[in-house]
């Protein structure tokens, strides 16, 4: 059955007898997912959907022209939908779905395309996280082999786009450029067969030998000399040029786009100030609580020399590689025990602990975690970076368990791809501020119930808290108030118990990624307080199982939307 069948065999959310609104909506839906699965073939192969493997997403001017016009229409057919024939779930697929479609004409008409060198997500990444979801039958050998084919062209295209912000002023950081060229040199100098594409030949079975001989050729003859002109490039026409100051908000079109990224992220209309002073507060209050436990633990001077006392305790930090993946699984494991405490629902799909690839553990922070497909060939990944163990503080694993893995991302994005009778686009695209707002709240159950053993644990999760909310600080200083990435690393390093590898890396991440970071704590303190409000309304008939349930069972929405369901949601309760 084909992803489109799939979806119209299990979609519930429309009544048995259809009003003429709900058939349109219906059929404006499946036709947005269909847009998005053909614009974005790799992140299709990632879900499962084999429609496009052979394909690699399409980045000129024409594309973008077909994209803006093709979104243009699903909303000029998403205005004739009448909003009072539909029933409460549809009338939220329309909500979500106009947020959608506003999102992604700014993200045209603010061109982060043009300066996009990035060290987390580029091409010198994405294209080797390749091999870890395309199939590799029969078929899937021969679609990947096209797509390294057509990669020159999407660096020609990619390129060209680089060029284009050099043009118009629109330049990617120094510090980002400085790390993408490290990793293209590293790639360029490898021979091409120890490059990382060569274990898709690993997955390739009894035809593993014959495959792997085109495989290198491709590889030799397609990827190499791509990655070697984006290295010419960057070195001969782009570093020179790169833009020294950390943030975007140097002139009046990058003022404009970090509040477009603000919107974008959080989905409320914040100011970058008023989030800024948010930051501030937040951190105060966490603060006191770790001073507590630094007292209670017989530390008599301040935090930051707490922090520091820490970082250098050899006992404290993990010795080995092998110690970071096994504190992971024995976290996961053990956050599995409480789910049942805490949800009625919980996911079919299993979560399982992975090592991040050492091609891009250098520049990456702590962990990941990738969703599970669809067709279930694979479960969700926690990805750990085990890179410089001697770094990592063992009281941090805990609450990043419980973050990445359940009950966070794994729990509510396994949950809502999972929820059959949503529209697929409802299912699988992401709102920053619920999905990483979700995953900081679920590190604060870990307290509620009891999963923390000691106060160090608690103060690991505090600290985890205290970076999210000195994210608010320094992602709206750089982007919007003028501060220098070292100001940016200083108050990190005063604020936050976290490694000096880890600093520089977030830091960076902040720059490339602008607004991204101010998710996190947004969405936390949404949740808390629709949370508070549940309790103070409903008294002692408040159930915190039914509450999370309530809380995921629509996938992923803008925060506003989420705010006027749980209202709803109290509303039944009563």
């Amino acid at each position: 059955m084909c992803a489109a069948m799939a979806w119209l065999a299990g979609c519930a959310i429309w009544s048995a007898e259809r009003s003429p609104e709900e058939e349109a909506l219906e059929r404006l839906c499946a036709d947005y997912w269909d847009h998005l699965m053909e614009s974005s073939p790799t992140w299709a192969t990632y879900l499962g959907d084999r429609r496009f493997d052979a394909e690699l997403e399409e980045i000129d001017a024409e594309a973008r022209r077909r994209r803006k016009a093709g979104l243009e229409g699903f909303l000029g057919r998403l205005e004739k939908v009448e909003r009072s024939r539909l029933g409460e779930r549809a009338r939220v697929t329309v909500d979500v779905l106009e947020h959608s479609l506003h999102r992604a004409l700014e993200e045209i008409q603010y061109r982060f395309y043009q300066w996009d060198v990035d060290q987390m997500s580029g091409p010198q990444v994405w294209l080797f996280e390749l091999v870890n979801h395309h199939p590799m039958d029969a078929e899937g050998r021969g679609t990947f082999l096209q797509r390294l084919g057509k990669f020159p062209r999407y660096m020609r295209d990619y390129l060209g786009n680089l060029r284009e912000g050099l043009e118009e002023g629109n330049v990617a950081p120094r510090v980002a450029v400085d790390r993408v060229l490290v990793q293209l040199r590293r790639i360029v100098e490898e021979a091409p067969d120890r490059s990382p594409l060569m274990k898709a030949a690993e997955k390739a079975g009894s035809d593993a030998g014959a495959f792997r001989e085109v495989l290198r050729r491709s590889v030799e003859d397609h990827v190499l000399p791509a990655f070697r002109e984006m290295l010419r490039f960057l070195e001969e026409e782009y570093v020179s040029r790169a833009r020294e100051a950390a943030g975007i908000g140097t002139s009046e079109f990058g003022r404009r786009a970090y509040e477009n990224r603000i919107l974008r992220h959080t989905t409320l209309p914040y100011r970058a100030e008023e989030l800024h002073q948010i930051g501030l507060e937040v951190m105060a209050d966490l603060e006191r609580r770790m001073e507590q436990i630094a007292r209670g633990l017989g530390h008599q001077g301040d935090l930051r020399e707490f922090h520091e006392k820490l970082r250098s305790d050899s006992e404290r930090v993990y010795a080995q590689r092998d110690e970071v993946e096994e504190a992971a699984r024995e976290c996961l494991q053990r956050a599995r025990e409480f789910l049942p405490r805490m949800f009625g629902k919980l996911p079919q799909a299993e979560c399982v602990v992975k090592r991040l690839e050492e091609y891009r553990e250098a520049d990456a922070p702590a962990a990941y975690y990738y969703g599970p497909p669809d067709d279930g060939s694979r479960p969700g990944i926690y990805y750990v970076n085990t890179f410089q163990p001697e770094q990592r503080p063992r009281y941090n694993m805990p609450a990043l368990s419980l973050h990445e893995a359940v009950p966070g991302h794994h729990l509510q994005i396994a949950v809502a791809r999972e929820l059959t009778d949503l529209p697929d686009f409802r299912r699988h695209t992401g709102v920053t501020a619920f999905v990483e707002g979700w995953a900081l709240y679920a590190e604060l159950l870990g307290e509620e119930v009891g999963f923390y053993r000691d106060d160090l644990e608690r103060f690991g999760m505090l600290t985890f808290q205290a970076w999210r909310a000195a994210r608010l600080v320094v992602d709206t200083g750089m982007h919007s108030l003028g501060w220098t990435r070292e100001e940016a690393v200083q108050y990190l390093r005063e604020h936050v118990a976290i490694s000096e590898k880890d600093i520089q890396n977030e830091i960076d991440r902040y720059i490339i990624w602008p607004g991204q970071a101010l998710a996190y704590m947004v969405g936390r303190l949404k949740i808390q307080e629709l949370r508070r409000k549940a309790e103070e309304e409903l008294g002692e008939h408040f159930d915190v199982r039914s509450f999370h349930d309530a809380l995921l069972e629509n996938g992923a929405l803008p925060l506003p939307v989420l705010e006027a369901v749980m209202d709803r949601w109290i509303e039944r309760q009563r």
